[in-house]
């Protein structure tokens, strides 16, 4: 490889930074005009939309729809799914503009590091893990939200929360699973009958000083998702072992046992 070579793959890679640096700003000051300054929230969802085309149009170096459209969609129901997910926790406990636009930040950072690892030739397991979960944690939580604040008809939050966690999962197993797609089929349809038998009431939690509100519901699926996903992992890269095994089910157990006990819960619906 010449040194020409060299650095211009080096300027691609670092031109490649720059953009989504810059469209993740932009993301960011724009949700944050649309929804706290103008009554028309919905009107984030074309700006995401058009912005993240642009950006993945312009990264990758291929300009098939196909691949454009594979590659952007991860990041782009991440950010529309976090901005929904604060606007409504705003909405809810009038959150301070600060931390209103702190939370935005945040989900346009995510944005921009989902978009990083989407161009990468080789994915980040921990990261990928990491956000993974907290995904799962806000796409559940919002499903919540918006049957109990929202009165979104319950039979729609099925299916997008279907389609949502299939997609999660499908990402998650693309890597080390030959057919990703039945088991996460299976995922969707674990997620769905919790939520069916979650909605006869709506169990919420304030966490206190901070704009995050989680379901009960939303905590049985991430405490599932970390357990039986942790153990999977394992097993498929055989290095499964009774302390993992054990360690994943302790928290899966924590977690329920804490569901139960606590009594800082607040039912709404």
């Amino acid at each position: 490889m010449s040194l020409k070579t060299t650095i211009k793959r080096v300027n691609l890679f670092s031109q490649g930074q720059r953009l989504i640096v810059i469209i993740s700003s932009a993301i960011a000051l724009l949700a944050m005009a649309i929804l706290y300054y103008t009554p028309f929230p919905i009107v984030v969802f074309p700006v995401v939309i058009l912005l993240n085309y642009i950006l993945f149009r312009r990264i990758l170096v291929t300009k098939k729809m196909k691949t454009i459209f594979t590659k952007s969609l991860k990041p782009m129901i991440w950010v529309l799914t976090g901005f929904f997910y604060f606007y409504s926790v705003y909405v809810i406990s009038q959150t301070p503009i600060v931390i209103f636009a702190l939370c935005i930040a945040l989900t346009s950072l995510i944005y921009g590091l989902l978009c990083y690892l989407e161009i990468q030739p080789e994915p980040n397991i921990i990261l990928d893990n990491v956000i993974t979960i907290f995904f799962i944690l806000i796409v559940t939580s919002l499903a919540s939200l918006s049957v109990a604040f929202w009165k979104w008809p319950i039979a729609l939050v099925m299916l997008i929360l279907w389609i949502v966690n299939f997609l999660i999962a499908l990402w998650w197993l693309l890597d080390f699973t030959n057919k990703p797609q039945i088991l996460a089929a299976l995922w969707g349809f674990v997620t769905l009958e919790i939520f069916w038998l979650a909605s006869r009431w709506a169990v919420l939690y304030q966490v206190p000083a901070i704009p995050f509100i989680i379901s009960q519901y939303s905590a049985i699926i991430t405490a599932l998702a970390y357990g039986w996903g942790g153990i999977y992992y394992h097993y498929k890269h055989k290095n499964l072992k009774k302390a993992i095994v054990a360690e994943y089910l302790a928290v899966t157990i924590v977690v329920f046992v804490a569901l139960i006990v606590l009594n800082r819960w607040t039912s709404t619906g």
